[in-house]
């Protein structure tokens, strides 16, 4: 049985910690990657090299809005880097910006595809384009370079702008599911998919749409990719979306970084079999009195 924050013979290690920020910075999150044993690595170069992939693609910004939690927490399937993307984005003294992707595909290609969704992402998001518009963007810069590149692939995802004054989220989902939200004292709500996945056809940017949501105090965010929801035993058996809400709601008031790791951890002890899918959460949580600094994640 793992214990709290490991996979199954796997060490959790932070990519993440206060001590990296800057002094003065308003850092309330923290993320962690698991990564498997030696015995999963054909040469240790490998498993150094997934290393650094997953470190720089899953290094957020510093929030620099009071009153948030996050927690981004990962574990690489096969000790090689993947196409799983969790990026916290803070851009200015009141706005957030949240992306979870997947990329189709494994392995460097997978992980470079990310890069570019990352990278991208925080571009268009800095230029002050709204969710559709960012969406909309990225998804013409995949065409782009998978059509320079000649190889086929495509991402599903999600991206929120979190305007605190406001106390409200606009979101884009291209094709990613597994978003839910949770209102204080309210029950968990599955976000809608508002476009289809990114890099599946040619002009189809007309399709990219929005969708706003109110996300004041004592609201929880939590996303993942298929990792979670896909887990299998047996078969036919898959751990699927309402088994992620029965955890959602039981560990609702805990810590954000609890939350996430018993989320993973429920996901793969469900599982009869190795796991062959990256798992990527993000677990936000706005403070109940938006005036104090919500407790950071350890």
């Amino acid at each position: 049985m793992p214990t709290p924050g490991q996979a199954r013979g796997d060490e959790l290690r932070p990519i993440v910690t206060p001590a990296a920020i800057p002094e003065g910075a308003d850092y309330t999150g923290q993320s962690f990657v698991s990564i498997g044993g030696e015995d999963r690595f054909e040469h240790r170069e490998s498993r150094e090299a997934a290393e650094v992939l997953v470190e720089h693609l899953f290094s957020p910004i510093p929030v620099p809005v009071k009153g948030i939690a996050y927690a981004i927490h990962y574990r690489l399937a096969e000790g090689r880097a993947g196409g799983d993307l969790v990026d916290v984005y803070g851009f200015d003294n009141a706005s957030v910006a949240f992306t979870v992707a997947d990329i189709s595909g494994k392995g460097t290609r997978a992980a470079v595809q990310a890069a570019m969704v990352k990278y991208g992402l925080r571009a268009y998001a800095s230029e002050g384009f709204n969710p559709e518009k960012v969406l909309r963007s990225l998804d013409r810069l995949y065409l782009e370079n998978t059509a320079f590149e000649l190889t086929e692939s495509f991402a599903t995802v999600f991206f929120g702008h979190l305007d605190a004054e406001r106390s409200m989220m606009t979101y884009a989902s291209a094709g990613h599911e597994g978003v839910v939200l949770v209102p204080p004292g309210g029950e968990p709500v599955v976000l809608d998919v508002t476009a289809p996945a990114v890099g599946v056809f040619e002009d189809q940017q007309h399709l990219f749409k929005q969708r706003s949501v109110a996300i004041g105090p004592g609201t929880l965010l939590v996303a993942v990719t298929d990792g979670i929801t896909e887990s299998r035993r047996g078969r036919r058996e898959f751990f699927g979306m309402e088994r992620m809400l029965d955890v959602v709601r039981e560990q609702r008031d805990a810590q954000v970084d609890v939350l996430a790791r018993t989320l993973a951890d429920r996901a793969l002890t469900f599982s009869d079999r190795p796991a062959h899918d990256d798992i990527a959460i993000l677990a936000v949580r706005i403070a109940a009195d938006a005036s104090d600094d919500a407790p950071a994640s350890t």
